[in-house]
């Protein structure tokens, strides 16, 4: 750790367990709200970015077993798993006659929230479901929508934290309903934020005014966020196409998302046959071909964003034989 920790006065100290895309934003954000803050993250530049904020840093989670609140906002369940339940993990740090509440803030399969609330219900510790929707933007400025689920004492406890990071917190019913929810929502999210962008690369080869095709949209059945603010879809695709890396970030949290979306599917025993189709689409995609079309639609002029055809392609031909998601 970098520096001692000091539960400050009149607020609980919240220990943030994974700032990555998604996570550093949010945590920054409760940082600027005052906060008082540990960062837990295996990356040394995630922790060396925090500790230069003033904020002691670790890569322990049961080094944050003592904070009043802790947020894990990790990619995965497997990760979740190991930094809730693993031998170093938070739970088994926990004192029990002063337990945190938990705030499950990644996106995972609602019995991986399940088994890790029944595992801190034996230290005294209370669970929340709490994913959150929105993106780094948003979290940005503390206009994510959460999805939360439990009980309700514990959202009440826990609002003046979920107020910070979100203008909007749904109460979704009992614990693993926030997690259902997000899986659902992300389901029609990511199949809208990948097929809008594959309509619109369509209409800019054939000369169309993308603006004005937006605009057809959202007052017609083609409705969707994308259309409600062209320019800012815009920004998002120039956000997640800084390099291949980015995209590819992006690419993998929208596949775990549909790979949920089908697992619960099938475990409710619906018949999704166009959820199949797009799961399998959607993982044959090459990273490099996002990349592009992303690239393009961002840019001012229409092209490629001032980089050649040949610099896409290359990294295209990197990415087609190992860049897939299993």
């Amino acid at each position: 750790m970098t520096s001692p920790r000091e539960t400050g006065a009149g607020t609980p100290r919240i220990a943030f367990i994974g700032a990555g895309s998604i996570g550093r934003p949010m945590a920054e954000r409760l940082i600027e709200c005052g906060r008082d803050l540990i960062v837990c993250d295996p990356s040394p530049a995630v922790r060396a970015h925090f500790a230069a904020l003033g904020c002691p840093t670790t890569d322990t989670p049961g080094d944050c077993a003592d904070a009043g609140i802790v947020i894990f906002m990790v990619a995965n369940d497997a990760q979740l798993k190991s930094a809730a339940t693993g031998p170093s993990g938070l739970i088994a740090a926990i004192n029990a006659s002063a337990a945190p509440i938990l705030l499950i803030m990644s996106t995972v399969l609602p019995e991986t929230v399940l088994d890790i609330a029944a595992e801190a219900a034996l230290r005294h510790a209370r669970t929340i479901d709490a994913p959150v929707s929105g993106g780094s933007l948003k979290a940005r400025d503390g206009t994510l929508s959460i999805m939360a689920s439990g009980d309700p004492a514990d959202i009440d406890a826990a609002r003046p934290v979920l107020d910070q990071l979100a203008s909007v917190t749904f109460e979704c019913g009992a614990l693993g309903n926030g997690q259902k929810t997000k899986i659902l929502n992300n389901l029609v999210g990511v199949a809208n934020l990948f097929l809008f962008a594959e309509t619109m690369r369509v209409a800019q080869l054939l000369g169309m005014d993308l603006q004005r095709l937006a605009d057809v949209m959202e007052r017609s059945s083609g409705r969707n966020n994308g259309t409600k603010d062209w320019t800012a879809r815009q920004g998002l695709f120039r956000w997640n196409s800084g390099d291949l890396a980015a995209a590819r970030s992006v690419v993998d949290v929208t596949r775990k998302d549909l790979h949920h979306a089908l697992m619960l599917a099938e475990r409710a025993g619906a018949a999704t046959p166009l959820l199949r189709a797009l799961v399998q689409g959607h993982d044959e995609t090459p990273y490099g071909d996002v990349l592009e079309r992303w690239r393009a639609l961002a840019s001012e002029d229409g092209g490629t964003g001032g980089r050649s055809s040949t610099t896409i392609s290359n990294e295209h031909e990197g990415s087609s034989d190992h860049d897939r998601v299993p």
